[in-house]
């Protein structure tokens, strides 16, 4: 794996971890029943109210901030890695492909130097029948 591979997993590990506490700091929508289950008391001042609103939403802006910011670096993450494969692939297509163009190369001048020397036998023995006649 490459080092940038490692920065973008630490990345999205961190992420993982901050989600986690957003989503468990958060308030729940209905808080009639829970209250009252629990013993809780709840003061219906407007200012606890507002405060307790004001709140709530920089939660919910952080948590899809940090929501959209985890799908990118996964999806960035999966790009990272199939670019890094087919960049291995080639690498080694390449090489393996060299070695094949040079042992071509070096079959096809043996073949036609034994092609040469099959050819001047066919030919000498073709003198040889026609001197014998």
């Amino acid at each position: 794996m490459s080092i940038l591979q490692y920065i973008v997993g630490g990345l999205i590990l961190a992420l993982a971890v901050v989600l986690v506490f957003l989503v468990s700091k958060q308030q729940g929508k209905r808080k009639g029943l829970e209250n009252v289950i629990s013993g809780q008391t709840s003061s219906n001042s407007y200012l606890n109210k507002t405060e307790a609103a004001k709140k709530g939403k920089k939660f919910e802006k952080w948590t899809v901030i940090c929501a959209v910011a985890f799908g990118v670096l996964v999806i960035a993450l999966y790009s990272i890695t199939a670019i890094s494969k087919n960049v291995e692939a080639n690498n080694k297509n390449n090489s393996s492909a060299a070695t094949s163009s040079t042992a071509t190369s070096s079959t096809v001048s043996n073949i036609s130097v034994d092609t040469s020397s099959e050819a001047s036998e066919d030919v000498s023995v073709e003198e040889s029948d026609e001197e014998s006649k």
